[in-house]
């Protein structure tokens, strides 16, 4: 397949990329008009940046890839749309009721298929306590607890990331890789949530918040705390110090999800179920990749890890989050 680059404004999508051409995919060019990202990515790569979308559509690619700005992403969705090219997006997708409404249009309509990187559910000690529940090793699932600090590093973003219009803010911007872990642990939707979303420096960017803290309810009755903030010291070593505790009626989990620095950045897991003390699980192999399972989808296969659907739903359970959040502002 041919793919693209339409809209570049994070190196996320760099990830993209690699796996593409991996996979044997031909890179024909990216489309993007602020170069402090693209031009680099170009050069890397070694191939053609337009600053006219239609000069990238020319060259007829089947897959788009896209980092635009949050809430643009929905705009290269629906024009990928109407010339049949199938988009990937680095998440999220979309960051309002109108934009998922939008969405939603596309997937139902079914020309095109529409992925995000969902990237966690590939990651194998988060697929390995996926396995562990479905294979019903921690019993029945009673709660959740999922952590997410990172780092701002805010003199390397862009001002749009400190804009809730353009960027969706914390709620949407973060916890839309939580509350997909949990509809894809529990095999259940959203059905209540409260919370806090806090604002507690950076007085000079009106509209950003810098924590969240979420209590949700799944309609099977399992329940969980999500908490993403911008605090993470940048002397640490990743991006973020991710956990996920999961509690069962059979035993209990924790994954670090970026690794320590003792496990050389590598995520992993730990478990107790009839041991005196936690014990490291097992490296489980995950079939396939973010990408590869994308292409799967495109190319008709009906057993892949994300689906339209899920695309559609976590979107949708990420924004109702988002809204029934309670603001608390300290400056």
């Amino acid at each position: 397949m041919r793919f693209g680059i339409y809209g570049c404004r994070h190196a996320h999508i760099a990830e993209f990329v690699d796996e593409m051409l991996k996979l044997g995919h031909e890179f024909v060019g990216i489309y993007e008009t602020e170069l402090d990202i693209a031009k680099g990515m170009a050069e890397k790569y070694r191939v053609p940046l337009f600053d006219r979308g239609e000069d990238l559509f020319k060259l007829k690619p089947d897959v788009i890839g896209t980092s635009a700005v949050n809430n643009r992403k929905i705009d290269i969705v629906e024009l990928c749309n109407q010339q049949g090219i199938h988009v990937m997006a680095d998440k999220p997708i979309v960051t309002s009721r109108e934009g998922y409404a939008r969405l939603e249009k596309v997937i139902r309509q079914g020309r095109i298929q529409v992925g995000m990187m969902l990237t966690e559910r590939f990651n194998p000690p988060i697929y390995a306590l996926w396995k562990m529940i479905r294979e019903g090793r921690l019993g029945q699932v009673v709660s959740f607890t999922i952590m997410k600090p990172h780092k701002l590093l805010e003199k390397k973003r862009a001002p749009w990331h400190f804009s809730k219009e353009e960027n969706g803010g914390i709620a949407i911007d973060l916890l839309i890789h939580d509350i997909d872990l949990l509809r894809w642990f529990t095999g259940s939707e959203l059905d209540s949530c409260s919370g806090y979303i806090k604002k507690t420096a950076y007085p000079q960017y009106e509209t950003f918040y810098d924590s969240v803290n979420a209590v949700i309810k799944m309609k099977n009755g399992v329940v969980a705390t999500l908490e993403a903030n911008w605090w993470m010291p940048d002397s640490y070593f990743t991006f973020g110090d991710g956990r996920i505790f999961c509690v069962g009626t059979q035993g209990r989990v924790e994954v670090r999800t970026t690794g320590d620095c003792q496990a050389k950045g590598e995520p992993f897991a730990l478990l107790i179920r009839d041991t005196e003390t936690y014990i490291r699980c097992e490296d489980v192999a995950v079939p396939t990749t973010l990408i590869q399972d994308f292409i799967n989808r495109i190319e008709g296969r009906k057993d892949v890890i994300i689906s339209g659907e899920d695309v559609l739903m976590s979107s949708l359970a990420a924004i109702e989050i988002d809204e029934s959040l309670e603001e608390v502002r300290l400056c």
